[in-house]
């Protein structure tokens, strides 16, 4: 049996799509507290979680990966999200917030549309979308990345010194990845330094390499259409 190509999933370079969703998300995770557990809060966290889980299969279609690595990603957003419906309605701890499986497709996604983007033969209207994408997804998986090493001992409040509600390990991301540095939290381990400072260096990166990049050859694909009009009515 042929394997089906990747390339004619739907959802195949919908960088659209997926920084609708994008946005969304990083807008619920700045405003819902996933360890809030008591009624409709509750829902409002497995919301996120869904809507989160939305978002990486999105990014992985659209980057056109294939049917092992759309299976893989499936079985991660069944767990978590499995576990987030479950921890709904019993006391299973910080579930929501997924563990390593959950952790690794975060931080795969952006990576994989970035790829996928760099393959693009021509600058488009997807492209800069699925460039915005990337960098909104980089600010969710340092969310991710956070929450995991708050609770890697086994309790919460070990990355910022006191348990925090996790609005603010988002809010924090944004203010890392996008190098403000208002300096209001502080992660106090040293891993918890250690990635802060990675995802700043990965964030300024990616602002002055990639979306630099993106940009320009995207001005100057729009410059070249009216040269080439021109020189075909000579």
């Amino acid at each position: 049996m042929a394997r089906k190509d990747p390339t004619e999933h739907k959802y195949y370079d919908r960088f659209d799509l997926l920084l609708a969703v994008s946005l969304v998300t990083v807008g619920l995770l700045l405003l819902v507290d996933l360890d809030q557990g008591e009624g409709f809060a509750e829902l409002l966290s497995v919301t996120v979680t869904i809507l989160t889980a939305t978002m990486l299969m999105l990014a992985v279609s659209a980057a056109g990966v294939g049917r092992r690595g759309r299976r893989l990603a499936w079985i991660a957003v069944a767990l978590t999200v499995s576990a987030s419906v479950i921890g709904a309605f019993l006391p299973l701890g910080d579930v929501t917030r997924g563990g390593f499986l959950w952790l690794a497709l975060v931080v795969a996604a952006p990576v994989l549309a970035l790829v996928r983007l760099m393959h693009h033969k021509e600058i488009k209207a997807e492209t800069l979308l699925g460039a915005v994408s990337v960098y909104l997804m980089m600010s969710i998986a340092g969310t991710y990345l956070f929450m995991f090493l708050d609770t890697l001992g086994g309790s919460s409040g070990e990355f910022f010194g006191s348990p925090q509600p996790t609005t603010v390990f988002m809010y924090f991301s944004l203010v890392t990845v996008t190098t403000v540095g208002y300096g209001d939290f502080a992660p106090v381990e040293v891993f918890g330094r250690a990635a802060a400072g990675w995802v700043a260096i990965i964030g300024q990166i990616y602002l002055v390499v990639v979306v630099a990049y993106v940009v320009a050859m995207f001005t100057s694909a729009r410059t070249r259409k009216p040269e080439s009009a021109l020189a075909d009515d000579d």
